[in-house]
C-alpha cells in the first residue's frame, strides 16, 4: 500500500528562505507548496490540502498571526509552527491557545531545520 506523502505549505516573503525550505523538505519527500504572503497562501489552501505550514510572521499585507488564525479555523487539522528573524517577537496568547500552533518559535536563520522537521512530525503524528 503506498504512504501519502506529508504536505507541507511554506509562508515567507523572503524567496531565499522559502526556497531553502522547499529544498529542504523535498529532499525529505514532503509535497511542498509555498506562498510569499498570507493573502496568497489562503487561496492556495482552497485547492491544496497541507498537514503543516511554516509561517513567518513580519510579511507585507497580512501577516503571520493574522493567517495562522483564519487558516486554523477553516483548516483545524492542520499544524501551525512559526519562523521569523524578528528577536524581539512573542506569541500572542490567541495563538499560545490554537491546539494546532506549535508553540515553540523557530528563529531565523533556522540552524537546525530537522529538529523544525521533528517537532512538526511530532505534532502530525503516526
Amino acid at each position: 500500500m503506498k504512504q501519502i506523502k506529508k504536505s507541507i505549505l511554506i509562508v515567507d516573503d523572503e524567496i531565499y528562505i522559502r526556497q531553502s525550505f522547499i529544498d529542504y523538505f523535498e529532499d525529505r519527500d514532503w509535497l511542498v507548496f509555498d506562498a510569499e504572503s498570507g493573502e496568497a497562501a489562503l487561496e492556495l489552501l482552497k485547492t491544496q490540502t497541507c498537514s503543516a505550514a511554516i509561517v513567518d510572521i513580519r510579511m507585507t499585507g497580512m501577516d503571520g498571526e493574522t493567517f495562522i488564525r483564519n487558516a486554523s479555523k477553516k483548516y483545524p487539522d492542520m499544524i501551525f509552527v512559526i519562523c521569523t528573524g524578528s528577536p524581539e517577537y512573542e506569541t500572542s496568547e490567541e495563538i499560545r491557545c490554537l491546539p494546532n500552533a506549535i508553540d515553540q518559535v523557530f528563529s531565523k536563520p533556522v540552524t537546525c531545520i530537522e529538529k523544525l522537521e521533528n517537532t512538526i512530525k511530532k505534532m502530525l503524528g503516526p
